[in-house]
């Protein structure tokens, strides 16, 4: 039976490549089908398709994504350029019961069917990842100044998840009022068995367009991989939110209870460009013959090492809107951003 020696710091990870290339290093991750390797003979980590890695070596400790759903900790190594040995640290009941383990703790798996590899050290902070990316428009006409920030910061735990979101635009241009368009939002997730998961988000918006002061999206729900890969990921949710109001002016706040269906949607590996997307349904419990709907469409160049540009596309539908608020409003930004 093939083992693993004790850890080592002192211990380098290795990768053999389709193009027999060796990389020596520290594995830091592996998302969205890029593994990201730090070495010596390079400031910047190194990129590697997933797909074009032969055979890995490491005993550094991650936290590992399956494709089925399953999330563990543990170290890795190929047996061949197809297979993975994973040796699984402390396992859980629910990892033991839904992977056969040998007397030493260890499986065998294909390669493909890892989706995820976090570097796990002793600082809580490892088990983060996120971006921020920011524009500005300037003109003389009308004296524009447009201002936009979109940010998130992800969390990456063996039973549970978090996420904080946020999308800010201001358009300023002289005898108009300002244009103000502030959305963010918290989720958690709590994974389970077979790719379902329970999630629960708070979203706020603040919109000049609708005349909404403050909307409070407070949601539960859950939901299902339809396809979880390391080059793409897409799931379904249900659930009911309650929608709290406020709105500018001396209009009436607004409270109900509605039902909730979206989709996420991710592609990473579409030439040299990214792809993201989210559709959220709502129909009133309360209000009858009211719906509302929220999308966002994100396209990702990747141009050196973690910085990028982002074309976003952002829009907000409501059938029954507040006295005097336009019923459709929308955002097109692009940013320039850096991924950490």
């Amino acid at each position: 039976m093939v083992g693993f020696p004790h850890l080592s710091q002192a211990q380098k990870d290795t990768l053999r490549l389709s193009n027999e290339d060796v990389l020596v290093g520290e594995i830091k991750y592996m998302d969205r089908g890029i593994l990201y390797i730090k070495t010596v003979y390079s400031n910047a980590d190194i990129q590697v398709k997933w797909k074009e890695v032969n055979t890995i070596h490491s005993d550094n400790l991650f936290l590992i994504t399956l494709e089925n759903g399953e999330r563990l900790e543990g170290n890795l190594k190929s047996i061949s350029n197809d297979s993975l040995l994973i040796h699984v640290i402390k396992p859980t009941k629910r990892t033991l019961s839904h992977i056969e383990l040998d007397e030493q703790e260890n499986f065998q798996i294909n390669k493909d069917q890892v989706v995820l590899l976090n570097e796990i050290n002793t600082s809580f902070s490892s088990r983060f990842n996120g971006d921020i990316s920011v524009g500005f428009n300037l003109a003389k006409a009308n004296k524009l100044r447009q201002f936009s920030v979109k940010s998130n910061l992800g969390y990456s735990g063996d039973i549970w998840g978090g996420a904080l979101d946020l999308n800010m635009i201001r358009s300023i241009q002289s005898s108009t009022a300002a244009i103000e368009r502030y959305q963010g939002s918290g989720s958690i997730l709590l994974f389970l068995p077979k790719d379902f998961f329970l999630v629960g988000v708070v979203s706020l918006l603040s919109n000049t367009q609708q005349l909404l002061e403050l909307r409070v999206n407070s949601i539960l729900g859950a939901g299902m991989y339809l396809i979880h890969t390391n080059h793409s990921y897409w799931t379904l949710q249900v659930g009911v939110n309650n929608n709290n109001e406020r709105f500018q002016g001396d209009l009436p706040s607004e409270n109900s209870f509605e039902a909730i269906i979206g989709t996420d949607i991710n592609f990473y590996d579409v030439g040299v460009f990214n792809f993201s997307g989210s559709v959220a349904g709502y129909r009133s419990f309360v209000d009858e013959g009211r719906y509302r709907s929220d999308a966002r469409f994100d396209v990702t160049y990747k141009f050196v090492d973690d910085f990028f540009l982002k074309l976003g596309l952002a829009f907000n539908y409501d059938s029954q809107p507040t006295e005097g608020a336009t019923d459709f409003d929308y955002v097109v930004q692009s940013t320039l951003g850096w991924k950490f």
